[in-house]
């Protein structure tokens, strides 16, 4: 029987060794090859991990915030401000310079020819109240 056992291979998780015995020699159990890492890789290794979910969580407060505090845009209400919907003719004001104060995107010349329309006629008096087109 000691003839049988004297080439063999051990098995360990992970490897595989082989072992030859030799006459006289009976193989023992398998010894288990204990890969855990030492006291100070296991504290690194934690450390590390501590300091990227820091790192995450510190990125994503300040993006946050600074979403939060650069919210630009239109506001979700109307505004307060509206658009004058008519206009007082005041001393000296002609068509023309009435459309070049108040054509917004417009161009000059299709702004007088929309006052004219709704005028009705080119004559303006001083505190007559135009509709604006």
């Amino acid at each position: 029987m000691a003839a049988a056992l004297s080439s063999y291979t051990v098995v360990v998780p992970g490897r595989v060794l082989p072992a030859r015995l030799s006459r006289g020699h009976v193989a023992g159990p398998a010894r288990r090859v204990d890969n855990r890492p030492s006291t100070q890789v296991f504290l690194r290794r934690r450390l590390l991990v501590a300091l990227v979910f820091i790192a995450v969580f510190v990125a994503l407060t300040i993006g946050a915030g600074s979403v939060l505090a650069n919210r630009g845009g239109a506001p979700a209400s109307i505004s307060a401000v509206r658009p004058a919907t008519t206009y007082i003719v005041q001393p000296g004001d002609t068509v023309w310079s009435i459309a070049e104060q108040l054509r917004g995107g417009a161009t000059q010349v299709d702004y007088v020819d929309a006052l004219v329309g709704v005028l009705g006629n080119a004559s303006l008096q001083v505190g007559q109240v135009i509709p604006l087109p």
